[in-house]
């Protein structure tokens, strides 16, 4: 096995077409064959299904594939640090929208005060649930906060925050009235605006909705926080957010909560890494930090950044370095 042959497998896994990956890594389609051909034979097993000229990943190929991608990623990452003599522990995560858009920078900054003295350069992408695992599996992020949903068998799970989504309108629509209520029939009637297929968000709107076999209008999508609540003020349509990024829009009566019987729209924010991730000392911090925070600490950091205050003291609990439960 060497370090070419694990490329090459992973730029296959990439294009799932030998020739394709012949063709982007500019070598012969023979050659591509007899590097995976080579996998196969040393670790005994198969990598690849061929059925009707295509291919498909087999578990052990899926196992092949995050173990490369880790194994060239601490490669590049040497070769970067012996050239450039760049000794920076480095932390690689992702955070899904909604926490991208009220949490994140907060978090960062309590991060940086937890690790004093030692630096340690921190990655952060935010972007929907779904990308964010993939890339857990690609080993492209180290760990990531996502909205709880199916269970992968090959990510690990950590409780982050509890949230709350509300169905917001602008100030002015029938369903803004005060004392009234509405209920899931009457809101399908509605047109929403909503976020894009992967998300968090979308996912949980659309199983509520399915699973009292009901069907939502979703007018448009879009993944900006910022465009989806310019929508609802400019009257698009209604739409289902977190209430931790609404704060300032229900303190100035920009939106209106709707009312929704005997229903809340509640879900779990969880820290996700691979079930093989090996724990740095940088991620075991960050887990740390999240531990100590709870998540009465979480929400104080998120009201630090809409409309001020915070409840300083409260919800400190136990810190742990261990990362499952």
């Amino acid at each position: 096995m060497t370090i070419r042959y694990l490329e090459i497998f992973v730029e296959v896994c990439k294009q799932m077409n030998m020739s394709k990956a012949a063709q982007s890594l500019m070598i012969s389609q023979s050659s591509v064959s007899q590097a995976v051909a080579a996998l196969e034979k040393e670790y005994e097993t198969i990598l690849f299904e061929r059925l009707n000229h295509s291919l498909y990943l087999t578990k052990a190929g899926e196992q092949m594939l995050y173990l490369s991608s880790q194994v060239l990623k601490s490669v590049s990452q040497m070769e970067k640090t012996m050239k450039l003599g760049n000794t920076v522990p480095t932390l690689n995560i992702g955070v899904c929208t909604t926490i991208g858009s009220c949490l994140l920078h907060p978090l960062l900054a309590a991060y940086r005060k937890r690790c004093g003295d030692v630096h340690v350069h921190v990655s952060a992408e935010i972007n929907n649930s779904r990308v964010l695992e993939e890339k857990l599996l690609h080993a492209q992020l180290d760990l990531a906060v996502i909205q709880e949903t199916d269970a992968s068998p090959y990510l690990r799970y950590r409780p982050f925050l509890k949230d709350r989504l509300a169905v917001i309108c602008w100030n002015g629509h029938p369903l803004a009235e005060a004392g009234r209520k509405t209920d899931l029939t009457e809101l399908q009637k509605e047109t929403f605006v909503g976020r894009e297929s992967g998300s968090g968000t979308d996912y949980l709107l659309k199983q509520v909705f399915s699973s009292h076999g009901l069907s939502l209008k979703m007018d448009w999508c879009c993944n900006s926080i910022e465009g989806i609540k310019q929508a609802v003020i400019h009257r698009a349509g209604l739409a289902v957010m977190s209430e931790f990024l609404i704060q300032k829009e229900l303190a100035d009566k920009t939106f209106r909560v709707v009312e929704v019987n005997d229903f809340v729209f509640a879900r779990r924010f969880v820290l996700a890494c691979h079930k093989d991730k090996m724990e740095s000392p940088e991620f075991k911090q960050f887990v740390a930090l999240c531990d100590q925070l709870g998540q009465e600490g979480m929400e104080d950091l998120i009201a630090a950044t809409q409309v001020g205050g915070s409840r300083e003291g409260e919800g400190v609990k136990k810190s742990h370095s261990y990362f499952g439960e």
